[in-house]
């Protein structure tokens, strides 16, 4: 980030970092050990201030975690540890503070080998998959920061969602510049988002906005970095790289600020208002100007487009997965259809070849070619691929249940049989070795409840869960584009999709074309369209639109295999609303859609 040629600092110029960095729910000691690192990167870079995520010690969601009294101090000695580090610099460090019984989402503030000041986040977000309300109370105060004359106001995360909000009360308070905490999960075309509320937070103000966000996968959410720096006039000036930690280092001359806010004509917010959301106060830091440091290279903005980002995403998540529970080496099922394909790809890009172990289970419904299929798709990849046919076993369950199964013709429990043959081995293998069953399931199937329970729905992490049948095409065709090589073969791409339990068998026998079916799924899932207004949407389509019976179809299915979708592992988040923690419904239900 720097270069070794030195430059003075003007009076009114500040230097910031914004350390976006991974860190590990309720690892404590590693966490700190992190800040602590990231620090003494800050300090070499010259930094006044560094800014780490929300919630930086205990790592982030915590969930009931901070339930746990020696959770909180465990949390609290951390902070203090940190601290005693921490010299001229100033630090926010965002931790778990506990006063009363009461428990706060807070930002730290540390210079001086202290804690000289925190901020408790004050708007909570309750919704999707955030959960705040049930375990912090909102805050009251809002500090503001003096350093060398130039006011810093410090807030967390949703605290800059909000049209009013702490941001407006700092700057009323004198504040030139915000910094914002954050833990703000991934989902696909979110960071345009983000932007748009920084740069239009930045512009309505005119102050400079530092925004630093987590980094990193934590069970089903993947943080996706991003950090940026906005200036007064609402332009973007620089971002950090996403999927990845860094940190963003800038100069911060805030000598044209007063200019800016005399001739800005933007109506105040009326002091009642600011008076109704916190009250504001100042602190003063001593901190010393350097008499030289590093000179920093042109700020630039990293833009990733929407297939990148998303494969990132996916291999993030599996790869933080593994490392955070302790598994180093999973099994997949390898059926060479489309999304065992992707499933690979991304298990091979997240933890390598070597640590990727294909199992093709061939049935006696198996076509050659897609054993053939499996074959090249894992020796593209060089992944070691284990052959264990499933027709003894077919042929024992089927024998054992002869006698219960006389007098009925064979159906769906016959066909799910060979699924449920399927996972047994898979577990079977995963128990024997130690290693985690990476399932295969996509969020169409999911929809539906196009799976087996306790079949092809058995494992540990299923990583594209949450990614729509039509888009596992996409990137599919985006990895073999990306590189190295293209080891999806073309005709993995080519042939009908099929489970293949039965002769002949293929989805759209029973399932609408998949594009009419990801319509239907995002629809009524994601933008929350009941089915009388997804009918009028896919009635309104020139052309391809599905019928009111296949919507209402599609529907009902998506209804009774909630059950299904509650015993399902979990997968990486990638959409406005995934299955799971975003997605809350009861299984027993007399509600009629």
């Amino acid at each position: 980030m720097t270069s070794d040629v030195g430059s003075s600092a003007p009076t009114g110029t500040i230097r910031v970092a914004a350390a976006q960095i991974n860190t590990a729910v309720g690892d404590i000691d590693g966490n700190a050990r992190l800040i602590e690192k990231w620090i003494g990167l800050a300090e070499e870079q010259g930094a006044d201030l560094v800014a780490f995520p929300e919630l930086t010690i205990t790592g982030y969601p915590p969930e009931d975690l901070v339930l746990y009294d020696n959770f909180i101090a465990a949390n609290r000695a951390a902070l203090g540890q940190v601290a005693l580090l921490v010299g001229d610099i100033v630090a926010l460090v965002g931790f778990v503070e506990s006063e009363d019984g009461k428990l706060f989402n807070s930002a730290a503030v540390l210079h001086q080998r202290k804690i000289v000041a925190t901020y408790r986040k004050i708007h909570l977000p309750n919704y999707g998959v955030f959960d705040e309300r049930r375990y912090f109370t909102a805050g009251d105060e809002c500090p503001v920061l003096s350093i060398r004359g130039i006011k810093i106001g410090v807030n967390v995360c949703e605290d800059i969602w909000e049209p009013v909000g702490p941001s407006e009360v700092q700057c009323a308070a004198g504040a030139q510049i915000i910094v914002n905490l954050n833990a703000s999960p991934y989902e696909s075309g979110k960071q345009g988002h983000r932007v748009e509320i920084v740069t239009g937070l930045s512009h309505r103000n005119r102050v400079y906005t530092l925004y630093v966000n987590q980094v990193g996968g934590q069970d089903e959410l993947v943080f996706d970095g991003g950090s940026m720096l906005a200036g007064p006039s609402g332009e973007l000036i620089g971002t950090a790289a996403r999927f990845e930690e860094s940190m963003l280092v800038a100069d911060i001359d805030t000598g044209s600020l007063e200019n800016l806010r005399l001739n800005h004509q933007a109506q105040a917010v009326p002091q009642d208002v600011l008076d109704g959301i916190a009250v504001a106060s100042v602190v003063e830091l001593d901190v010393p100007l350097p008499a030289r440091r590093p000179r920093l290279p042109e700020l630039s903005i990293h833009r990733l487009d929407r297939l990148e980002a998303v494969y990132r995403a996916l291999i993030m998540g599996t790869a933080d997965y593994l490392k955070k529970t302790g598994f180093g080496k999973v099994a997949i099922a390898v059926s060479g259809g489309i999304d065992s394909a992707l499933v690979t790809a991304i298990a091979v890009d997240a933890i390598g070849a070597e640590n990727v172990v294909g199992v093709a289970l061939p049935s006696r419904y198996s076509s050659e070619g897609s054993v053939v299929d499996a074959e090249e798709l894992c020796s593209r990849l060089g992944v070691e691929l284990w052959r264990i046919p499933i027709e003894p076993g077919h042929g024992a369950f089927e024998e054992m249940l002869c006698e219960a199964f006389d007098g009925t013709e064979p159906g769906l429990s016959e066909e799910n049989m060979q699924a449920r043959i399927r996972g047994n081995l898979m577990m079977s293998i995963a128990n024997k070795f130690g290693w985690l069953v990476m399932t295969t399931g996509n969020k169409s199937e999911m929809a539906i409840g196009y799976a087996t329970l306790y079949g092809d729905m058995a494992g540990a992490y299923a990583v594209i869960k949450d990614v729509p049948k039509t888009l596992v095409y996409e990137l599919c065709d985006h990895r073999n584009r990306r590189g190295p090589g293209s080891p999806i073969p073309r005709a993995i791409f080519d042939k009908p999709p099929s489970a293949e339990l039965r002769s002949g068998q293929i989805d759209e026998d029973t399932l609408p074309p998949y594009d009419q079916l990801d319509r239907i799924i995002h629809m009524y899932i994601e933008e929350r369209m009941s089915p009388d207004l997804v009918v009028q949407k896919e009635q309104a389509l020139s052309e391809g639109g599905a019928t009111e019976a296949t919507v209402r179809r599609v529907v009902r299915l998506i209804d009774i295999n909630e059950y299904k979708r509650r015993q399902s592992p979990p997968g990486v988040k990638i959409t406005g609303l995934a299955f799971g923690k975003d997605r809350r419904l009861p299984i027993a239900s007399g509600w009629q859609r």
